[in-house]
């Protein structure tokens, strides 16, 4: 997830999708649906931090087990979990083409 979606187009591929188990349930997205996510969750995000404790690697493929941190718009002093993920993401052309991963929300 990018919290500056001008950098989007500079990581994902055109041909990009995601296939996502959530708590809220299964979700597919596409270049474009996944770029409208980004731009939502850029709109209520100050900033959003990334912290991997797990990653290994194959030729084009990257798993990663990671916690992703944000400070809101309303209280921008106070960064708080937001997520637990495990992903596995395939690389094309130096950029992101699919995504299959897994989260749930943090306890706070």
């Amino acid at each position: 997830m990018f919290i500056n979606p001008d950098l989007f187009k500079d990581f994902i591929h055109p041909d990009f999708r995601t296939h996502w188990h959530a708590s809220s349930g299964y979700r597919e997205y596409d270049y474009n649906e996944y770029y409208r996510l980004t731009e939502s969750t850029a709109s209520s995000y100050e900033s959003m931090r990334t912290e991997i404790t797990h990653m290994i690697s194959e030729k084009d493929e990257v798993a990663a087990r990671f916690t992703v941190f944000v400070k809101t718009v309303e209280n921008p002093r106070e960064e708080i979990p937001i997520g637990y993920f495990i992903s596995i993401f395939k690389v094309s052309e130096n950029k992101i083409i699919e995504i299959h991963q897994t989260s749930h929300p943090s306890e706070k």
